[in-house]
């Protein structure tokens, strides 16, 4: 991941100490920046700076959500899980500390290729399977890890369907077997299964990629199932393989070329046990209906079991012709101008931008971002600055910081 440091050429310091000195910039009205060896204005940013912060507006909605996920989490496991472990389970012990210090802070910029909003967090949890937000990117890696696979193999005739395969609920107290067994009979019922002359069953499958998700059912016992897409050349007998494989399963569809099947095959494919939060709990509540609880309705023990479950287990598989799939490089990012930051204050997220804060006019007036930019514009002549003398005369309303 590269990117061009815009005040200091030749800075050697902290990069958090230089985003904040480029945010501090870019909210100096006049201030200019160089890239190519060209001089550009700030303001010649404005524009898609408040397009970026009216989405940025959209979003903090559900980042306040998860946030909250996380402190209740953190609570949860602090009061309720703790008490109950052992001195095997010290690693256990650091999972409230790093829920609460997870997103406190990000810095935010412009990407310059596509005026992208980029967003650099201070500190994250590195707990995919509790925080819904490291599950979001942890989904992200794993749709670039699979995509140049899965563009190759469709070039060369090969299909791609999704699947769910269950089994029994696992009893209170067997989550881990069970999680260790349905991942054997996958490979026993599936890829590996012969007829009685010692033949391959599904020749046709020629690689799967699986994912394991084991929630609390409604019963209060372990859902352990797995969500599969498999690789296959060829005619498939789903009936035969239902049979193979004896318990349920369901197969979804077909991943056609379509724009977005792909990304959405693969959005089901990692799911956050806490998907379901308090607030849909208490929606469901009312209904009368059988639910299964989310992650925190459970008692101490029943998430004691299954943080110790998923402890060091693999949950995402790949075999055959997904199997050993390249890590994916990191995205180039580019030059990013900073110009605001976003901050986690008493449960909910506040944004900065200087750029925006910069744009003058008299703010008495109730006049928003977007009418003081357009006021602005119409006073700017500035010379020898990249950009600014190309504007429109008029961008969309939109709404103010």
């Amino acid at each position: 991941m590269t990117r061009e440091l815009w005040l200091s050429p030749d800075f050697v310091g902290d990069p958090v100490e230089q985003r904040a000195l480029e945010i501090k910039r870019a909210g100096e009205f006049g201030a200019t920046f160089t890239h190519e060896d060209e001089t550009h204005s700030y303001a010649a940013l404005a524009p898609a700076a408040l397009a970026a912060n009216e989405q940025l507006e959209l979003d903090l909605p559900g980042y306040d959500l998860r946030a909250a996920i996380r402190a209740a989490l953190a609570d949860k496991i602090e009061r309720e899980v703790l008490p109950l472990g052992s001195s095997d389970d010290d690693w256990l012990e650091r999972y409230p500390e790093r829920l609460r210090l997870a997103r406190q802070h990000a810095d935010f910029g412009l990407r310059l290729s596509d005026g992208k909003l980029i967003a650099y967090w201070d500190n994250k949890a590195g707990l995919s399977r509790l925080c819904p937000d490291d599950a979001r990117e942890e989904a992200m890696r794993l749709r670039r890890r699979v995509r140049p696979r899965f563009d190759e193999l469709r070039k060369e005739g090969y299909r791609f369907g999704t699947f769910v395969f269950t089994t029994p609920n696992a009893a209170r107290g067997e989550l881990r077997d069970g999680m260790r067994a349905i991942f054997e009979r996958f490979k026993k019922s599936v890829l590996h299964a012969k007829d009685d002359d010692g033949e391959p069953l599904f020749p046709q499958i020629k690689g799967a990629l699986v994912v394991l998700e084991a929630p609390l059912g409604e019963h209060r016992d372990w859902n352990v199932h797995l969500n599969v897409i498999l690789c296959v050349k060829g005619f498939l007998d789903f009936e035969r393989l239902r049979q193979r494989w004896h318990w349920n399963y369901q197969h979804c569809q077909w991943i056609s070329d379509a724009p977005g099947s792909f990304e959405g095959a693969m959005a089901e494919m990692i799911k956050y046990a806490v998907a379901a939060t308090v607030a849909k709990s208490a929606e469901h509540a009312d209904s009368g209906k059988s639910r299964a609880p989310p992650m925190l309705e459970w008692t101490g023990d029943e998430l004691l079991e299954w943080l110790r479950g998923m402890h060091g287990f693999r949950r995402t598989r790949s075999y055959g012709a997904l199997y050993g799939l390249d890590e994916p490089e990191a995205e180039e990012v580019g030059p990013i101008v900073w110009i605001g930051t976003v901050s986690l204050q008493r449960g909910r997220y506040v944004r900065r931008c200087t750029l925006l804060g910069s744009i003058p006019e008299d703010k008495f007036f109730g006049l928003s971002t977007a009418e003081r930019w357009l006021a602005l514009r119409k006073k700017l002549a500035p010379d020898g600055l990249a950009g600014a003398g190309s504007l429109g005369e008029t961008i969309p309303r939109l709404t103010g910081t």
